[in-house]
């Protein structure tokens, strides 16, 4: 897995960028509140519908117990971009994020493939 995150003095805006989102969290990205104004995600190679799990905390979570601020559906081979308007989705805490195969809370199943995905935030 290899993530970048984009944050210099030429953009107002930051882009997390990961080559292989899976059930494992990545806590805390934003380092506290942010605003989130698109997300990419390439599911091209999943024959599965994932769940992109957002939660609005900078503390490590549960992974099969801490229920999701936000739950995006990701059709089966299929690549999606979400956008939020001029405003964005304000989180206050800190934005952390996970791919996972089943909506449900107690889900920990990875994506058969990897996933990439770039969210663009500040």
């Amino acid at each position: 897995m290899a993530t970048t995150v984009l944050d210099n003095t030429y953009f107002d805006t930051k882009v997390f960028y990961e080559t292989d989102l899976d059930t494992g969290p990545f806590t805390n990205i934003s380092s506290g509140s942010c605003n989130v104004y698109s997300i990419t995600v390439l599911n091209g190679g999943n024959a599965n519908i994932q769940y992109l799990k957002i939660y609005d905390t900078s503390e490590e979570i549960t992974t099969n117990s801490t229920e999701a601020d936000y739950v995006f559906r990701i059709s089966a081979s299929k690549d999606a971009t979400i956008t939020f308007g001029t405003g964005g989705l304000s989180i206050v805490n800190g934005l952390t994020v996970r791919m996972v195969q089943g909506e449900a809370v107690s889900s920990v199943d990875d994506p058969q493939a990897n996933i990439v995905a770039e969210i663009t935030y500040s």
